[in-house]
């Protein structure tokens, strides 16, 4: 049965949006790049920004020590990685890696740099602040 076509108009709008959906989010994502810098401002935490304080708000403090120096995106996602591993060490069970998990994706969500919450990446710079690019390698001499 062919579709009739305000069905496949239906359809076709349904693809378009979920196409220029991905397509921000990759080039957002792949505009977040620099070096980590001297902050604007003094180091300070929440522990662990919209989550409860448990056992494992070491993990947070470290991983809010890097949210506020900033750097690439490479850096960001080390970041992360080693937050959920953290938690994840912290406690047992499918519940300790279901909060690991979840704590994780609120961080790659939330943290980007270009929104102006005092959680994003690079907190510690005022904002807007353009990243800065890593500087291409000087060529050696032969």
């Amino acid at each position: 049965m062919e579709a009739t076509p305000p069905e496949r108009f239906e359809f076709q709008m349904r693809v378009f949006h979920a196409f220029i959906l991905a397509a921000c989010c990759t080039t957002v994502a792949w505009t977040q790049t620099g070096d980590a810098t001297i902050a604007d401002t003094p180091f300070k935490t929440d522990k662990c920004t919209m989550f409860p304080d448990g056992n494992y708000a070491d993990c947070c403090i470290e991983h809010d020590r890097d949210y506020h120096a900033g750097g690439s995106l490479k850096e960001r996602s080390d970041s992360d990685k080693r937050l959920k591993q953290c938690v994840r060490s912290k406690g047992k069970g499918w519940r300790r890696r279901f909060l690991a998990n979840m704590i994780w994706v609120g961080v790659r969500v939330g943290g980007v740099h270009f929104l102006p919450t005092p959680f994003r990446w690079g907190f510690g710079h005022h904002w807007p602040r353009k990243e800065p690019r890593t500087p291409a390698p000087k060529p050696t001499p032969h």
